[in-house]
Parts: structure tokens; sequence; C-alpha cells
């Protein structure tokens, strides 16, 4: 093996190319590079798309029990008042619904998933 290493390196380029156009050659390894590297990028697209839906299948609005929009801004009030949560200063009346229902789905992932411990009665 060192010996076909020690050969290779030896070698002039005229040699390694036996022939062939230098640019050529250059120019079809760096289409080959990138050949690889989209295809790379499209396995791991592929696997967020699966986590990310995943995920939202998890969290999907069917799998959440029916709550009010009243109980859900009481729920973040309380929540931002709670020094167990971090949650960006900012006024309820200024979100949407949808925003807000985002939010009280993310607390109660995180209270369910044990982040945060309810309240000792």
């Amino acid at each position: 093996m060192d010996a076909v290493v020690d050969e290779l390196i030896a070698m002039t380029d005229e040699e390694v190319l036996d022939g062939a156009d230098s640019e050529a050659e250059k120019a079809a390894g760096l289409e080959l590079l990138a050949a690889a590297k989209m295809r790379a990028g499209q396995r791991r697209l592929a696997a967020a798309k699966v986590g990310a839906a995943s995920f939202k299948k998890q969290y999907d609005a069917a799998d959440q029990p029916e709550v009010s929009m009243d109980e859900v801004r009481r729920y973040i009030t309380q929540a931002s008042n709670d020094s167990r949560y971090t949650l960006a200063a900012r006024s309820l009346s200024q979100i949407s619904d949808e925003e807000a229902l985002r939010i009280y789905r993310q607390l109660k992932a995180v209270e369910s998933d044990g982040g945060v411990s309810g309240d000792a009665e």
C-alpha cells in the first residue's frame, strides 16, 4: 500500500490526468460535489418535514380538549405572573386568538412533559 501511495505522490500532473483537460476534470468534480450536497440537503429537508409533521400531529387541535378563549387568556395571564414561566412582555389584547391558543398549548405541553411542576396543594 505504501508503494502505491509513494508512486501516486511521485507522479506529475500530466501523468495523473493522462491527457485529460484539467479544467474539465475540475468542473466535473465540482458538479459531482454540488449534486451530492443537493441530495444531502433534500434528505435533511425530508427528515425535517417528517419531524415537523410529527410535532404538529402531536399538538394538533383535534388532540387538545375544547377550551374557551377566555380560559386561554386567563391561563396565559396566570402563567405570565408565575416565575416558572418566561413569556415575552406583550399585552394579551395585542395578540390574536390563534397566537394565544399557540402559547397556551406550548405552556400546557411544557407542563405535561414535566418541565414545570404544578402547585403543591
